[in-house]
């Protein structure tokens, strides 16, 4: 039986109401974590922050140094080593859905060191070496950082290093009796190497991992699991996730990215799982009882329980898949108006994102960046010369979010509100359920200006969670071809923090001019994102899935908005 289960039954007395309430305390975080992708608002709070950006911006630049700069006030509480391969040409598994070829891994590890340090805020440095550069004297890196993870190591005397230097930290830790150091390898042949979490050792195991779950060392065989199966995945913010986990649980300091849970887990304890338990209860009992009443709510539940809660793609679509207004009801109740799990979570600051400041040969303006945002989409006033007048704004052609940015038929409309001040903002884009049908989706968000001309807030109440974002307009072509935006956004109540960036086309198709694609590229990693992260988007709409869906209701809210909002 599950921790979760186990709990509530204690509470409830009945284990089936327990496992179906656990997972309705799940739903939320799933789906209001993808929607905190599309929703949005009041970001950065910007003007007593832009000093403090600025400083975070420069120590973003020395994300491969082992001592990043403290100038924007960070204290380093850990250090990653990245160990990749000696020869430079041996390429890596990362960006498989991407429209580039897949980057060595150096250059992986590279990017993926910068976001570790956008993840931790500057708090965690980060340093990529080779076997070869480490027998020229780099030796201590391996040896000393927190912690250590092997990338696609093949040849005989890279083996031969990893092994030795796994040996030596598994003596030093035993040594010194530590429990804030892991290891890894990832992708280095048929072999593990018995990786180390906080005080597990897979070489080592305890009984006590299996029959005392509340213990550290349990936890680091929990955890060990999860942060193998992240590595797996083979993106960069899965990666960089992964090593949050990590150091959230054993360094000693909180990792904001990943340090609130809507779970019932051992690590939180007995008494705050009883002190959640009781709240949701006591304050938000009608909205349970409505749920597990209905077939439909209470099938979802049982399918919510059956998945990863970090994976937030999958929970998404477990949602989707029995959407309903009970749901979204409980959301209200238990996030929004009680905050049962005491989540809390700010936009993040790391990196920073200059936005275009011309255009056309002028200066960016917002009435120019509205412009730029409202896009293709016909009927509106403030089209900009080179508006094709079409169903929509944008199309997403591809993304470079692993959670928001693979489902296939994204469609953006950005409109003016009936005052003319604001713009609204509506993604439709569609979704493959669970069992097997295609449904579209829909969201509606208020979209303000940004002290920065290029610059927007965007905002929402969804599903009964409030959602704010930060979007920049990074670049765009002259001729309305494309355009570039970036994002970052923190769902509060869920204490859900994420960044990405988006390519947007008039009609969802890459642009084939290679020179113009080379400035995309440019462009992306201008804001710190590296072409290999992206997933490119399916926009086929005589795909099997999309003509099963229907027609996109994409004048679902337009047709009010403009005249109410």
């Amino acid at each position: 039986m599950r921790v979760r289960s186990f709990i509530l039954a204690s509470c409830a007395g009945n284990v089936p109401f327990a496992s179906s309430f656990a997972a309705l305390s799940s739903t939320v975080v799933r789906s209001t974590a993808f929607q905190a992708r599309l929703s949005t608002t009041n970001t950065l709070r910007c003007r007593h922050r832009h000093e403090r950006i600025a400083l975070l911006h420069q120590t973003s630049q020395n994300a491969l140094s082992s001592h990043p700069s403290n100038e924007a006030g960070f204290i380093t509480i850990g250090t990653v080593t990245l160990l990749v391969p000696s020869s430079s040409s041996e390429i890596s598994t990362f960006g498989s859905k991407s429209p580039v070829s897949p980057p060595s891994f150096r250059l992986a590890a590279e990017q993926l060191a910068r976001k570790i340090q956008q993840f931790s805020d500057g708090t965690i440095s980060t340093r990529v070496v080779t076997p070869q550069e480490i027998q020229d004297g780099k030796d201590e890196a391996c040896l000393e950082s927190n912690a250590l993870v092997a990338l696609g190591l093949k040849s005989p005397s890279d083996i031969q290093y990893l092994s030795q230097t796994f040996r030596k930290r598994r003596s030093r830790r035993q040594e010194n009796q530590s429990i804030n150091s892991c290891q890894f390898a990832v992708g280095c042949g048929g072999n593990n190497y018995a990786p180390i979490v906080g005080p597990y050792d897979e070489a080592n195991p305890s009984i006590l991992a299996t029959i005392a779950p509340w213990t550290d060392i349990a936890a680091g065989k929990r955890l060990a699991t999860q942060m193998t199966e992240l590595f797996q995945k083979n993106t960069s913010d899965e990666f960089a996730l992964a090593i949050m986990l990590f150091f959230n649980q054993f360094s000693g300091s909180k990792i904001p990215w990943v340090q609130h849970s809507i779970d019932v887990t051992w690590e939180k304890g007995l008494f705050q799982n009883a002190k959640e338990i009781y709240g949701m209860i006591t304050k938000c009992g009608p909205c349970i009882a409505r749920c597990l009443n209905d077939e439909n709510c209470s099938s979802c539940l049982k399918a919510l329980d059956q998945i990863d809660t970090r994976d937030q793609v999958t929970s998404y679509r477990t949602v989707v898949s029995y959407e309903s207004e009970l749901l979204r009801d409980f959301s209200l109740c238990i996030l929004q108006k009680n905050n049962i799990f005491e989540c809390r979570a700010e936009i993040p600051s790391i990196p920073y994102v200059k936005p275009m400041d011309t255009w056309r040969g002028t200066q960016v303006t917002t009435e120019i960046s509205r412009g730029i945002m409202i896009g293709h989409l016909a009927g509106v006033d403030e089209s900009l010369e080179g508006s094709l007048n079409l169903d929509v704004s944008w199309k997403v052609a591809c993304g470079a979010n692993v959670a928001y940015d693979q489902f296939p038929s994204q469609n953006q409309l950005f409109y003016p509100d009936s005052r003319g001040k604001d713009l609204w903002y509506d993604p439709v884009f569609r979704v493959e359920t669970i069992d097997g049908r295609n449904v579209w989706c829909k969201r509606h968000y208020k979209v303000r200006n940004g002290r920065v001309p290029g610059t927007f807030r965007f905002s929402v109440l969804d599903n009964g969670v409030t959602s704010n974002e930060f979007w920049t307009i990074v670049d765009a072509a002259d001729d309305l071809s494309w355009v570039v935006f970036h994002y970052a956004g923190a769902a509060g109540a869920v204490g859900q923090r994420y960044l990405g960036g988006l390519l947007c086309t008039p009609d969802g198709k890459l642009p084939k001019d290679e020179r113009e694609l080379e400035r995309i590229w440019s462009v992306l990693r201008s804001a710190e994102i590296e072409p290999w992260e992206l997933f490119v988007v399916d926009n086929d709409d005589k795909s099997p899935g999309a003509l099963a869906a229907g027609p996109a209701p994409l004048d679902y809210y337009r047709k009010v908005a403009s005249v109410v909002g």
